[in-house]
């Protein structure tokens, strides 16, 4: 499947994903409004943190060049795919560009996004992964210059951002392949269209595992082609132990529950269309 290159760059929504670490959601934020080409708006999906977070959006917010809309949740545990659907449901931008709370990016991550938005297509970024020692001083002094020579990162490959070498090495994927493990909602950007014809994310997902895979492949069910983009669109991700994914006994079960018999779309209670409407959620422009 080719896919076409809109008639013009779309207007892009940056959705960032967050609970508490607001000395983390500074720097992410601080790099969001550093762009070469700034977002239409950045829609913070909050999962429930303390009011330290609020504030620090009210302090950004009071100099920043664009919207930060910040969609909180009442904190119930891990739902992160509800958050994302409650900023998904407020966002204005025709493209749609999700980070994570502990990603910030580089100069160009934007333009890098927009760039490369084609019809019939999602796609999925890399990240490089900074050490525990770079975080500290990342977060100590501000200072985001990070290349491939830098130490106390690794992936390093990924920070180089070459519009050649992303040509050469970014792919397009069949549907079902262990590329899906590679897609993830840290580093993404599809239409909004796209999501509103899949209802967003599905919120039966809870905990932690899974949630990302589920949606690139109802994406990819739905018609739509992935693209894995190398060497542009570049984040950096503040590195952690890995979580355990919680699984639940009837998971596949309440999975099945929740999808239209057409496999891709989500039931309205369990996806975007409860976010339109939901009276626990606090909202501030």
């Amino acid at each position: 499947m080719k896919s076409k290159i809109p008639d013009q760059p779309p207007s892009a929504s940056l959705i960032v994903t967050c609970y508490n670490k607001p000395e983390q959601l500074r720097v992410v934020l601080t790099s969001a409004l550093d762009q070469t080409v700034l977002p239409r708006e950045i829609v913070v999906a909050d999962d429930g943190s303390k009011d330290d977070v609020r504030s620090l959006i009210r302090e950004l917010r009071a100099s920043s060049p664009i919207p930060i809309v910040h969609v909180w949740q009442p904190d119930e545990g891990f739902r992160l795919n509800r958050s994302r659907n409650n900023a998904l449901a407020l966002a204005t931008g025709d493209y749609v560009v999700m980070l994570d709370g502990d990603c910030f990016v580089n100069r160009f991550f934007i333009e890098d996004h927009v760039g490369q938005a084609r019809i019939d297509q999602y796609v999925g970024g890399r990240r490089v992964h900074i050490d525990p020692s770079r975080r500290e001083y990342v977060l100590r002094t501000g200072d985001l210059r990070i290349n491939f020579f830098s130490r106390g990162k690794s992936k390093s490959t990924y920070a180089i951002r070459s519009h050649w070498l992303s040509k050469l090495f970014s792919t397009r994927g069949a549907a079902y392949s262990e590329d899906f493990e590679k897609i993830a909602g840290a580093n993404m950007a599809f239409w909004r269209a796209d999501a509103e014809r899949v209802n967003g994310f599905n919120e039966v997902f809870v905990g932690y595992g899974g949630d990302d895979r589920d949606f690139v492949q109802r994406l990819t069910r739905s018609g739509l082609e992935s693209y894995r983009l190398r060497h542009l669109a570049i984040a950096y991700h503040f590195k952690h132990q890995d979580r355990q994914r919680e699984v639940r006994d009837d998971f596949e079960a309440r999975l099945a529950a929740s999808l239209e018999p057409n496999g891709y779309r989500v039931k309205d209670e369990f996806g975007l269309t409860r976010a339109y409407d939901d009276p626990t959620l606090r909202v501030e422009r």
